[in-house]
């Protein structure tokens, strides 16, 4: 967080000062191997809701996570010993779209299994979130409305996956713009 911050020419605790007490929420996915993974999707097109998230998958793992680049899902290759870091949609409102969040998925595998430990990182429920002044200028117009994390984060966990559209919920239209 520290050097996302210093690459936007910010203090480097300046999200850190944001997120309040930090919300940290682990969750584990076992993706069972799939005799039609044509026909089963492991977990729906989604971004995260999190500020970053940090995903390792298992050692002998197979590929499963895939990305959305240029409307076109690209595997993620497992390197061993190393972690997944997403940027997740909190951090794409408080950069106002300098940092966009990752719209990823996971797939079944026909043969092998997959097992993920996955980590969010978010901040405190009760923190208001909006973009940071310093990114909000008149070439770069507010994108984002402020909002209860707490309350983006209970629309998030209560709505579908669905790409990238519980980040909706903070969006300002661009017909405001017009």
């Amino acid at each position: 967080m520290k050097h996302i911050a210093i690459s936007l020419g910010l203090k480097g605790n300046v999200f850190e000062e944001m997120f309040g007490e930090e919300v940290q929420a682990v969750r584990m996915n076992y993706y069972p191997p799939c005799s039609r993974p044509d026909l089963v999707m492991g977990l729906s097109p989604h971004s995260d809701g999190s500020g970053l998230t940090v995903l390792q998958q298992a050692k002998g793992g197979s590929v499963g996570l895939q990305i959305l680049k240029d409307n076109n899902w690209v595997s993620v290759q497992p390197i061993p010993n190393s972690l997944v870091i997403n940027i997740g949609d909190t951090m794409e409102v408080l950069t106002n779209g300098k940092y966009k969040s990752v719209e990823h998925r996971a797939v079944t595998h026909k043969e092998k299994d997959r097992l993920t430990i996955v980590t969010f990182y978010a901040p405190s429920y009760e923190i208001e979130l909006g973009p940071i002044s310093e990114l909000v200028n008149e070439r770069n117009p507010c994108k984002y409305r402020r909002y209860n994390h707490g309350e983006y984060s209970k629309h998030y966990v209560t709505n579908r996956l669905q790409g990238k559209k519980t980040l909706d919920f903070a969006k300002i239209p661009d017909s405001y713009f017009a």
